[in-house]
């Protein structure tokens, strides 16, 4: 069933917590946070122990706290930015100078593999 246009499909909003409710998330808070630096040694000590399968996203976790999930930190202007690029060379064309317009031509008169000789 659509709610009707500009009508708020929750009217009554988020339930108040209780007392005792707020006093539990507080708790859990206080509690996270006195753990936050034993925490972030682990994720460091993982991070630096180069035979560990978790390493990879030890540092990832570090950088994208650190400097952002999309940040592209390590470029400072100097390096080349150029895209890779990657050219197929049909083979037995490795010592000839290939054109790249000949591609068709060759695509064009390749045996079928699935040709029964």
């Amino acid at each position: 069933m659509p709610y009707a246009k500009g009508q708020s499909g929750n009217p009554k909003g988020r339930p108040k917590q209780t007392a005792e409710q707020k006093s539990q998330k507080e708790q859990f808070q206080r509690l996270l946070k006195s753990s936050t630096v034993e925490a972030l040694q682990s994720i460091i000590q993982i991070a630096n122990d180069r035979y560990n399968k978790d390493r990879f996203n030890a540092c990832k976790y570090i950088i994208d706290k650190a400097y952002g999930a999309n940040t592209a930190f390590l470029l400072d202007g100097t390096e080349d930015t150029a895209p890779t690029v990657i050219r197929i060379v049909p083979y037995g064309k490795e010592n000839e100078d290939w054109n790249e317009d000949d591609w068709e031509d060759e695509w064009n008169n390749a045996p079928d593999e699935n040709e029964d000789e």
